[in-house]
């Protein structure tokens, strides 16, 4: 089993830092490239465009118009902060990685760049939302065995997929705890 390049759909939450470490320490131990993909939700610029659409500040309940500018800017700067958390944690495990930006679904552009990897690893609420591909498998998050036979079977295009990022990255843990090397 050898894994060439890896995928990690990474937003910019604080919760994602412990699936891209454990995702990190795969890459390194196998030699493999991470790419981190952040996706901008076309959903969410298509509902800022829309006349009526406002947002409610948390601190001050004040509702504020949207526009698809503002949603821009902002998609951009989580990408920032997504593309610096990667960096932060790869550069010092010496692991090759590099970033890309993608708008639309986050299942769909996720499966997209699939075809690239020999693991992808997504955090999708339910898991069950991720749309078809010819040639992948969905491993749900907490089975290490069942992940580490498939990627042994050499099927094609692996993804590890759950809706919490602390299960998808104990799951990668125990993958790499393991006696048989990757």
């Amino acid at each position: 089993m050898k894994i060439r390049r890896i995928i990690v759909g990474l937003d910019s939450v604080p919760s994602n830092r412990a699936l891209l470490e454990a995702a990190v320490e795969l890459a390194g131990k196998a030699e493999a490239e991470l790419v981190g993909l952040f996706v901008e939700n076309i959903d969410l610029l298509h509902f800022a465009g829309l006349p009526f659409a406002r947002e409610v500040g948390f601190a001050s309940a004040t509702r504020r118009v949207m526009d698809v500018e503002a949603m821009e800017r902002c998609l951009r700067a989580l990408a920032k902060e997504a593309q610096r958390m990667l960096e932060a944690t790869a550069a010092p495990a010496s692991v090759r990685w590099s970033f890309r930006v993608a708008r639309g679904s986050a299942p769909a552009e996720l499966l997209a760049v699939a075809r690239d990897a020999d693991l992808v690893v997504v955090n999708i609420a339910p898991p069950g939302a991720l749309p078809p591909l010819a040639g992948a498998r969905v491993v749900l998050a907490g089975d290490a065995g069942q992940l580490r036979a498939a990627l042994q079977a050499q099927e094609g295009v692996l993804v590890l997929a759950g809706a919490d990022h602390a299960h998808i990255a104990e799951t990668l843990r125990t993958l790499l705890s393991e006696e048989e090397p990757l």
